[in-house]
């Protein structure tokens, strides 16, 4: 049959949708004959198989594969911090994303061309240098003290501006539809490493607990001199798990879980100890496992409650009216982060922009916005 591919690998393709933990119904959103598929009763088409290979997350000729590759075995019995996100079956728009981080990289050449017209120079990005074999924990040590970090627990806003201190360009998704928004949690963050203003890319999308995970998970990559935009449709598992684990420790270093298995009495408890470390309350449950504090068996429990929450949460926000009314000067302080904006007003000031470009740059259709911004600044 023209256009379709007959000699799919059924148990292969059964797997990879398991291992991405997603129901038949959850994949029949986007490939609604998948349970045909799986039985052997229908050929997929090629662009259904491109659908299954990003919802499944690994490239188009492993269903064709006699067996499933080392690289693409997803091992489920890891613990993940961020699993909520993972089972929601939504596509990536490709050329979307692309467009992005496209734009984003015009917005640091800017940078860089105003400071050069401006005869200086922006400082180099030096974090520590790792063996390559270094484990997460020791790299989160390292990390922790570059920052100048001793028991410091600080919020998004705080971590994002030690990030931007240390010359990284952090740059937030926007919550509003628009040219920078990407409703898909799927794309937590990205990074694009340089020597130079490497580039963080954070979904504002999600809650600002998880932002702090995905900042120093994304951190991770840049310290190994990666992009994850590079791989960003099929991530290497084992890269994944190392920045997993180096956030995590990042977040909460195991020498401040001060805590044995008989305080762990219950949900409120993990909780409470997560609003200590300012991070969500799924990742401090993980974090109270790998540690050993608790067991699988309460592990197990708490994450079926934590789920039940979340699914409650999202229903209520699905049904509630709206939030407050947008705050734009602040909205762009926040997107573009402090280096973009400080370099843009001091190229103003220079007279090296005028106030039309400016407003531009910030995609601010008022002056009113521009001088409200410099104040929140």
């Amino acid at each position: 049959m023209a256009g379709r591919v007959e000699e799919i690998n059924t148990d292969i393709l059964q797997k990879c949708r398991e291992q991405a933990g997603l129901d038949l119904p959850d994949v029949e959103k986007k490939v609604s004959k998948i349970a045909e598929i799986e039985a052997g009763t229908h050929s997929p088409t090629f662009k259904q198989l491109d659908t299954l290979s990003k919802l499944y997350s690994v490239p188009r000729w492993v269903f064709i594969s006699e067996q499933l590759p080392t690289r693409y075995q997803f091992d489920k019995s890891v613990l993940v911090f961020r699993q909520f996100a993972a089972q929601r079956a939504e596509i990536f728009d490709n050329s979307k994303v692309r467009r992005l981080i496209a734009r984003v990289e015009r917005f640091r050449d800017l940078i860089l061309e105003l400071l050069d017209d401006m005869g200086e120079t922006f400082t180099k990005f030096e974090p520590p240098k790792f063996n390559e074999n270094i484990n997460p924990e020791s790299a989160a040590q390292l990390i922790r003290s570059w920052l100048g970090l001793t028991d410091d627990h600080l919020d998004f806003p705080g971590w994002k501006r030690l990030m931007e201190d240390k010359g990284v360009f952090v740059f937030l998704t926007s919550k509003y539809k628009g040219w920078s928004h990407i409703d898909n949690m799927l794309v937590r963050g990205m990074s694009i490493y340089h020597t130079i203003m490497p580039i963080l890319i954070i979904n504002d999308s999600d809650v600002k607990k998880a932002q702090s995970f995905t900042l120093f998970h994304e951190l991770g990559h840049l310290l190994q001199k990666e992009s994850t935009i590079d791989d960003w449709e099929f991530p290497r598992q084992r890269e994944e798990k190392w920045c997993d684990e180096f956030a995590g420790n990042v977040l909460m270093p195991s020498t401040m879980f001060n805590f044995t298995r008989d305080e762990i009495k219950d949900l409120d408890t993990v909780k409470n100890i997560a609003k200590t470390f300012k991070v969500s309350f799924y990742a401090c449950l993980v974090r109270l496992r790998q540690l050993s504090i608790i067991d699988q068996t309460t592990y197990t429990a708490f994450e079926t409650q934590l789920k039940n929450e979340y699914a409650k949460m999202q229903k209520k926000l699905k049904e509630s009216p709206g939030g407050p009314a947008r705050n734009r000067s602040l909205e762009v302080l926040n997107q573009f982060g402090r280096i973009y904006t400080r370099v843009l007003f001091q190229a103003y000031h220079n007279k090296e922009i005028g106030l039309h470009k400016l407003m531009q740059f910030f995609d601010l259709k008022k002056p009113s916005y521009v001088f409200d911004l410099e104040v929140q600044l």
